[in-house]
C-alpha cells in the first residue's frame, strides 16, 4: 500500500489502478499513436503510485520492435513508494530509463515546465481530491494560465497540465472520476478540452465498482488539436433492470465492446451503450449519442411545450450545519417547547406525487421574512427558543464561518425565504434510484436532503399536476440518463436543480396530457382516502411514455 494509514490515503485521493483497467487504457491509447517515427520514446506518469499504468503501457509497447529507447519521468509524493516502484519497473524492463521525482507534479510543473520538456505518451490515474487540497493560490494560477473558471479539482488540474507537456502527435490517457463530464463545476474544463485537444475516446465505466472507492471512473484519451466537429468514440456501462433475451455473462472488460445488456460476473445486469460524444454546446454535459438516441431526443423535443424552469424556481432545502441542534424527530423530551419550532419535510417523507409518510420531524427555525427576504429573528422575543439555543451556544459559535459572514451565532447557515414555504410546492429527493417528486400544501419547511420547486403564481394547477406526472415516470429516468448521465452507485441518480430545471413538460391541451392530469388528480384524491393507487400509477406511466414516444 502507498499509505499504511488508509485515512491518509483517502485524504490524498489515492486509488490504485486495477491491472485490467491499466491494460485496457494502455491498449486503447496505442490504437491512436503512430510509433513509426519515434525510436526514442518519452513517457510521463504524473502520479505513478505503484507503477501499474506504466508497466501496462510498457507491456503493450514491448510488442512493437521499432521502440528501442524508452525514458520514463514520473512523480510520486510518497517517498517510501518510489524505490519499490522503480525496482518493479526496472526488473520487468531493464532497458528503460526511470526517473521518479519525489514532488507534487502540480507544484513542480508550475516552476519547471521548460525543464520537463515534451512527452510522446502521458498516462495517469490522478488523485480524486478537491480544490482545497490544491490550495487557493495554485487553483487561481491554474485558472489564469488556462483561462478556465470555477472550482478546479485535483484531477482537473492534471487534465489541463497534460496539454502543456504532450508532444505533437503524442497521446494522453487518463483515468478520472466521470463527474467532470456532467457537473456544473466541470463546464469550463469541458469547454477547454473541446477547444484545445482532440478527444479520441471516452469510456464511462459507471457503477461497475472497478475501484474500492466512491468513484465512478472513466477513461479519456486525447491528443493535441480540437474536438469541434470531430467524432469521439464513447462507450458507457451502467447497472440496469432491463432484460435482454440474449443475456450474456462476462467480465467488465469482455463486455465493453458489446452493445446491449450483459450479466457481469457479480450477477448484476448492466447496459452497455456504444456511440459517440454528442455535439453539445460549449460547457454542456458530455453525453453519449447514437442515431437511435438522437431520433428519440428529437421526438421528445417536438412534444415539449415548456421546461420545469418555467413553472417555478428550484431551490435546495435548508442547511443548518448543526442538525443535531436544530432538527429532531421528537421534541417532547426537550422540556418547554421552543416557540420557533416548525414541521420539517425530509427524505423520509418522499413519495411519488404524494408523500409516503405525512408525519414530520421538527426544526427550530430562527428566521422570518422582511420585505421579501429572510432575516434572523430577535431570539430574546422567544424565551423558550433562546433558552434552548443557549444550551448549545458553544457548538453553534464554533461555526466560525457563520460569525465571519456577519450572521448571528444562532442562525441556520442556508435558511431560504420563510415566506415561500407556505405556498404550494413540489418537493423531491436529491439522491434516489427512482424519481420521487410530490406535492406539498402543508406549509412545512424542506430539509437540505431534498430540493423543492417554488411554484410561480402564474402556473396553473393543471400544469403542476402534469409536471408531477412527468417527474415520476420511467420516461424521465430514460430522459435523465440520456441527457445528463450522472449516476452514482447502485443506479442512484442525483436530481439537482441544474438537471430538473431542464425536464420537459408537454402541451397541456393534448388529449394524452389531459388524461395524465386527471390520473394525477385521482392519485391525490385516493391517497387522501387511504386507498391503493398502484394501478393508476402504472397507467399514468404508460400515458407519459405515449406522450413523448
Amino acid at each position: 500500500m502507498r499509505y499504511k494509514d488508509e485515512s491518509v490515503a483517502k485524504a490524498n485521493g489515492v486509488v490504485y489502478t486495477p491491472t485490467q483497467l491499466a491494460q485496457y487504457l494502455s491498449a486503447r491509447m496505442l490504437v491512436y499513436w503512430d510509433s513509426s517515427s519515434i525510436p526514442n520514446l518519452r513517457i510521463l506518469d504524473p502520479a505513478i503510485g505503484d507503477g501499474e499504468l506504466v508497466l501496462a503501457l510498457l507491456n503493450e509497447l514491448s510488442k512493437n520492435e521499432a521502440i528501442y529507447a524508452v525514458d520514463i519521468v514520473a512523480f510520486e509524493i510518497d517517498k517510501a513508494a518510489i524505490e519499490k516502484t522503480e525496482a518493479r519497473i526496472c526488473s520487468a524492463f531493464p532497458y528503460v530509463s526511470v526517473e521518479i521525482i519525489n514532488e507534487d507534479f502540480i507544484s513542480y510543473a508550475a516552476n519547471n515546465s521548460a525543464a520537463l520538456g515534451k512527452f510522446d505518451l502521458i498516462i495517469a490515474n490522478p488523485p480524486y481530491i478537491r480544490t482545497q487540497i490544491i490550495g487557493p493560490e495554485k487553483a487561481r494560477k491554474l485558472a489564469n494560465d488556462f483561462g478556465v473558471t470555477g472550482r478546479i479539482d485535483m484531477y482537473y488540474a492534471f487534465l489541463l497540465l497534460a496539454t502543456k507537456f504532450v508532444s505533437d502527435g503524442g497521446v494522453v490517457g487518463f483515468i478520472t472520476s466521470n463527474k467532470f463530464m456532467s457537473i456544473k463545476s466541470g463546464e469550463s474544463i469541458r469547454s477547454y478540452l473541446k477547444e484545445h485537444v482532440q478527444v479520441l475516446q471516452i469510456t464511462d465505466f459507471g457503477d461497475t465498482k472497478l475501484f474500492n472507492a466512491a468513484v465512478l471512473p472513466c477513461t479519456i484519451i486525447y491528443t493535441l488539436g480540437t474536438t469541434q466537429d470531430k467524432e469521439v468514440k464513447y462507450t458507457s456501462i451502467y447497472e440496469t433492470h432491463d432484460v435482454d433475451p440474449e443475456l450474456r455473462r462476462c467480465s467488465v472488460f469482455d463486455a465493453i465492446d458489446i452493445d446491449g445488456v450483459v450479466l457481469l460476473d457479480d450477477g448484476k445486469r448492466f447496459s452497455v451503450r456504444q456511440g459517440v460524444l454528442a455535439n453539445c454546446r460549449d460547457g454542456a454535459p458530455w453525453v453519449l449519442t447514437s442515431p437511435s438516441i438522437s431520433s428519440w431526443k428529437n421526438k421528445v423535443s417536438q412534444e415539449t411545450w415548456r421546461l420545469f424552469s418555467n413553472i417555478g424556481k428550484i431551490k435546495v432545502g435548508v442547511k443548518t450545519t448543526a442538525d443535531k441542534v436544530f432538527i429532531k424527530p421528537d421534541w417532547s423530551k426537550e422540556g418547554d417547547k421552543p416557540e420557533l419550532l416548525y414541521p420539517l419535510i425530509t427524505h423520509r417523507n418522499a413519495g411519488q406525487i404524494v408523500p409516503n409518510d405525512t408525519s414530520k420531524w421538527g426544526i427550530v427555525y430562527p428566521h422570518t421574512s422582511k420585505n421579501g427576504k429572510h432575516v434572523a429573528v430577535d431570539i430574546s422575543m422567544y424565551p423558550n427558543t433562546e433558552k434552548y439555543l443557549e444550551k448549545h451556544r458553544d457548538q453553534l459559535e464554533a461555526r466560525k464561518y457563520v460569525i465571519e459572514a456577519g450572521r448571528n451565532w444562532y442562525e441556520i447557515w442556508v435558511p431560504q425565504n420563510p415566506a415561500a414555504w407556505e405556498d404550494r410546492k413540489i418537493v423531491f429527493r436529491d439522491i434516489t434510484e427512482t424519481p420521487q417528486f410530490w406535492l406539498d400544501n402543508s406549509g412545512a419547511i424542506v430539509n437540505g436532503d431534498c430540493y423543492w420547486i417554488d411554484i410561480y403564481d402564474t402556473t396553473t394547477d393543471d400544469e403542476v399536476y402534469l409536471a408531477l406526472a412527468i417527474a415520476n415516470s420511467h420516461f424521465i429516468e430514460k430522459y435523465y440518463d440520456l441527457f445528463f448521465n450522472t449516476k452514482l452507485y447502485a443506479g442512484k441518480r442525483r436530481f439537482m436543480s441544474q438537471y430538473v430545471s431542464q425536464f420537459p413538460i408537454p402541451y397541456p391541451e393534448s388529449p394524452l396530457s389531459i388524461h395524465a392530469i386527471e390520473l394525477v388528480k385521482a392519485i391525490i384524491q385516493l391517497q387522501d382516502q387511504g386507498k391503493e393507487t398502484s394501478a393508476i400509477k402504472a397507467e399514468l406511466d404508460d400515458v407519459v411514455e405515449e406522450i413523448f414516444c
